[in-house]
């Protein structure tokens, strides 16, 4: 079973590296008056990690914000 998931994750590299040489192409991104070229895998990087991150925070806030609303108060106890 081990092989098969380092198979797996081998092959999963592989496609994401054949994904990336293909499409390595430059992008403009436009804000106000500030442009950047940025290559099209590190965008596609940026992006994701930026959305984990933030969905992150955003589950871990929502959990603690509903912990403090379901747990008894202590001071009436």
């Amino acid at each position: 079973m081990r092989f098969l998931s380092g198979l797996f994750l081998l092959a999963l590299v592989v496609a994401l590296g054949l994904l990336s040489y293909e499409n390595n192409r430059d992008t403009v991104l436009y804000a106000w008056t500030w442009r950047a070229d940025v290559p099209l895998p590190l965008l596609v990087v940026a992006v994701y990690v930026l959305g984990m991150l933030s969905g992150w925070w955003l589950v871990g806030m929502t959990k603690r914000s509903w912990q403090r609303l379901t747990e008894p108060d202590r001071a009436r106890v």
